[in-house]
Parts: C-alpha cells; sequence; structure tokens
C-alpha cells in the first residue's frame, strides 16, 4: 500500500496527522511567544528546578490594550506579583528573603533576564517535533530544541495544538536529565478567564515594592564602553546587556554583563574583593550554576568574578577563567 493510500485510509478512519508535520518549528516558537503575551489564561503550574518544586498560578490579561498579569506563589510564605504595562508590584511579608534579593537585583534589561526570547534563537539549536501528548487536559504537540555544541543545554516543548501556548517544558543536559521542569496542571483560557482574578489578596502586614519594566532589547546589543570583558565566550551568544551600579553596604562597584543565545542566559559579575575575603568556588543548583574566580585587575588589585547562568560547569568555568580588566589606551 502505497504513502497516498495510507493517508486517505487514515483520514477516511477519522485519524489525522499531526498539524506540526508540515509546519516550520520556529514558527511555533514565535506563535508561541505571541500566545503568551495576547491570550487571556489561567492556570495553575509546577515548575521543580534541582532540589525544588513550587506549585504557583499564573493570571494573564490585556485589558483596555495593556497587559495584566498576576502571579501567585501557592506554596511557602504567601507572595505575589503583579504587573501592569510596564510597572511591577512585589506583594511580600516580613522576612522573605526575596526582599533582600530584590535589592541586589539590577535595574532595566537585567529584569527581565528570565524571559526567554523563543523568537530570537541562536542557530546553534535544530529543532523536531516528536508527536503529541496530553497536558492538563489539552492536546500538545511536542517540540525538541537541541543544542549543537556541549556549550549549552537542551529543550523539550509542549505547546498547546490549538493556540500554542506553552503547556510544559524541559531543560536538558547532555545525558537527557531533566534539570527543570515547567507544566501547567490546570488552564483556562478566553472567556473562562475573569478580570477580577487579576485583583491581589490581602495579606494582614504585607510590604509592596514597586519596579517597572525596561524593554527587552533585540540581540544583540553593541558591547558598551565598559572595564571588563570576557574573553572567551560560546559561539552564538551575545550581549544583552550591560551595567555598572554600587553595592549598597560600601557603595562598592559592581560591572555586570549579561550574555544570551536567545535560549540560554547567563551574567558575568565583577566586584572588589570583599573584605571578608572570597575564595574560587563552584555550585550548581538544577540548570543554574554559579562559578566563582579571583583575577587581577588595575594595579594588581584582586577581584571577584561570578558567572551565574543556565551552562554546563566546563563552560561556565572556561568563561569565568577569560575575564579580564581592558587596558585603557
Amino acid at each position: 500500500m502505497n504513502a497516498v493510500c495510507i493517508v486517505t485510509l487514515l483520514s477516511l478512519l477519522g485519524w489525522a496527522l499531526p498539524a506540526a508535520a508540515a509546519d516550520n518549528p520556529r514558527d511555533w516558537l514565535a506563535d508561541m511567544n505571541t500566545a503568551f503575551s495576547e491570550l487571556s489564561y489561567d492556570g495553575v503550574f509546577s515548575f521543580y528546578s534541582g532540589s525544588d518544586l513550587a506549585s504557583l498560578r499564573i493570571v494573564h490579561m490585556v485589558v483596555e490594550g495593556e497587559q495584566r498579569e498576576r502571579l501567585v506563589h501557592l506554596n511557602g510564605a504567601p507572595r505575589e506579583i503583579i504587573r501592569t504595562g510596564e510597572d511591577v508590584a512585589c506583594i511580600m511579608m516580613p522576612g522573605d528573603e526575596l526582599l533582600e534579593i530584590e535589592s541586589n537585583i539590577p535595574a532595566g534589561p537585567f529584569s527581565r533576564a528570565f524571559v526567554r526570547r523563543y523568537d530570537q534563537i541562536s542557530n546553534h539549536y535544530s529543532f523536531d517535533f516528536f508527536g503529541e501528548d496530553r497536558i492538563a487536559g489539552r492536546t500538545a504537540v511536542r517540540l525538541a530544541v537541541s543544542p549543537l555544541d556541549e556549550d549549552r543545554f537542551g529543550y523539550r516543548l509542549w505547546l498547546d495544538k490549538e493556540t500554542r501556548l506553552l503547556l510544559r517544558s524541559e531543560l536538558v543536559d547532555a545525558d537527557g536529565q531533566r534539570l527543570e521542569i515547567f507544566q501547567f496542571n490546570t488552564l483556562e483560557l478566553g472567556d473562562q478567564v475573569s478580570q477580577q482574578a487579576l485583583e491581589p489578596a490581602d495579606y494582614q502586614g504585607e510590604i509592596r515594592s514597586h519596579l517597572a519594566l525596561a524593554s527587552l532589547p533585540s540581540l544583540p546589543v553593541s558591547e558598551p564602553d565598559v572595564e571588563w570583558s570576557a574573553g572567551w565566550i560560546p559561539a552564538g551568544f551575545t550581549m544583552a546587556a550591560a551595567d555598572v551600579r554600587r553595592r549598597p553596604d560600601d557603595l562598592a562597584s559592581i560591572n555586570t554583563m549579561m550574555y544570551s543565545d536567545g535560549l540560554a542566559a547567563f551574567s558575568v559579575f565583577i566586584e572588589d574583593m570583599p573584605s571578608s575575603g572570597a575564595s574560587s568556588m563552584v555550585s550548581r543548583e538544577g540548570a543554574t550554576v554559579a562559578v566563582t574566580r579571583l583575577t587581577s585587575g588595575p594595579l594588581t588589585q584582586q577581584y571577584l568574578v561570578t558567572i551565574v547562568g543556565e551552562l554546563p560547569t566546563t563552560t561556565a568555568m572556561r568563561i569565568a577563567d577569560s575575564v579580564q580588566f581592558r587596558q585603557q589606551p
């Protein structure tokens, strides 16, 4: 029986070939980005990274042309993040560790470093559809994003067949081990979503802080006139942002650079040697690795270099070892 007869027979029997079979995977990724920002959805999802498993609820709508979003942590201390356009309000309780982290988060593009740009993926990945599945009661098309070298991780994506919204993602290493998992458990779309669900709950003793989101730039960004540079970065990574800021405790400067290939991202931090001292070390939590190195700067002064990102450990170590001070003309 030839292929035409087989397809005809399957159609008569009520079977359908996967819709993605003749589609371009990059088109699906672009549509996924659109779905994230334009659809109305209300769902509960799980997020696993390393040894931590979190449950969160997300509500998203576009109201009068403005993006509205509410992210609610369902375990641990009460915590909500409310987005109205480019304004973000963090609602936390006293003693929340996020309060300490927030003071060290750089402004500008760094505040969106966690947002992966699937529409700007470098050519160092291959794309393959691998069947269909069912997530949160909805039919999903599976898409593998595989690295073409050993300097980045791979991704497995489950996209809603009807809307192309991301329903599940896995970040995997070279051996196929899952380092990070995101998955919707329940999901409502379109008219099922109530605008009332965007309103935060009231918490006694809550602390609110606000920050403004800067638009994430298209890659690449021209490298600014910074004092430090990474002598080696993996092919396909470009500088997405750079900043020089001050530590709140002693006002010492911290040079910060972020690089991305559209999917993976890592940041480079260079700071004066802390008064308490420091040493070279490597740690990993799920997909995120942190590497610290000591290096010499101007006048042979010692500086601390830290690499944080979703990279294989050997790659992060090589980047850290290459960071150097630029000699001024």
